[in-house]
């Protein structure tokens, strides 16, 4: 089975300024790439694209499942959650 695949993101769009083009696909660009890096997926590289009406973002070898991890997380204080008998809070 593949571990990673291409990932081609096409974003089209009214008449783009062409001065702002190169600003524009590099936001979009760091924009994805910070999305996929929050997201703990892995890729080979990366390479955006514009012309004045579509930005687009290639990314090579995307992970296609983020890797396992173990989460811990912790509830409430057992002194907050049950009174002195043992019976359940009702909290507001």
């Amino acid at each position: 089975m593949d571990t990673s695949k291409h990932l081609l993101f096409e974003l089209g769009s009214e008449e783009l300024p062409p001065k702002t083009l190169l600003k524009l696909s590099n936001a979009l660009l760091a924009g994805i790439i910070q999305g996929l890096q929050s997201a703990e997926l892995s890729f080979a590289s990366s390479k955006a694209y514009a012309t004045p009406r579509r930005l687009a973002v290639f990314i090579e070898d995307l992970a296609i499942k983020q890797p396992d991890k173990t989460v811990e997380k912790r509830g409430p204080a057992i002194q907050a959650a049950f009174a002195a008998d043992g019976t359940p809070v009702k909290r507001h």
